[in-house]
């Protein structure tokens, strides 16, 4: 298994993905085809949106097994980069087999490159599996903030 950088051939199969991802976390995803504007966001120039995949490299249709997505953004006050782990996800057989390690040491190093001080993420409260694996990564919760939501449609 192999992770590695997003492709353009991989969006379908990052679309079944993120719809699995969004059903565990008892959502959906609305629009039916996001393929145009992920074309934009992760291979415009400037990319906007990072992202790997898991690729068990065997030409699958179902080669994927998991994904993460990431940003880099600034600090206001001090005008510093940091990466924003938009989501991450594995699906349940691959779990607890090495690869989620193995994706956050590509995301470390990925952020090391570009200069960034630290990486942030949310997850829900309920993800005992995940908090717990966080924290043997040595990731550190910070509870004074909350996440907040205002939509502007």
């Amino acid at each position: 298994m192999k992770v590695r950088l997003v492709r353009p051939t991989d969006l379908p199969q990052l679309r079944t993905l993120c719809d699995e991802h969004a059903a565990l976390e008892d959502r959906t995803i609305a629009d039916p085809d996001l393929s145009d504007q992920w074309k934009t966001a992760f291979f415009g120039t400037p990319a906007q949106l990072f992202g790997w995949v898991c690729d068990k490299g065997d030409g699958s249709s179902d080669a994927l097994t998991g994904y993460m997505t990431a940003a880099i953004r600034l600090y206001t006050w001090s005008v510093k980069p940091h990466l924003y782990l938009d989501c991450i996800y594995l699906r349940p057989e691959t779990r607890r087999s090495g690869l989620g390690r193995a994706m956050f040491g590509v995301l470390m190093e990925f952020a090391r490159e570009r200069g960034c001080s630290d990486i942030q993420w949310h997850t829900l409260l309920s993800n005992e599996g995940g908090i717990a694996f966080y924290h043997s990564l040595g990731a550190v919760p910070n509870m004074q903030w909350s996440r907040w939501s205002l939509s502007v449609g």
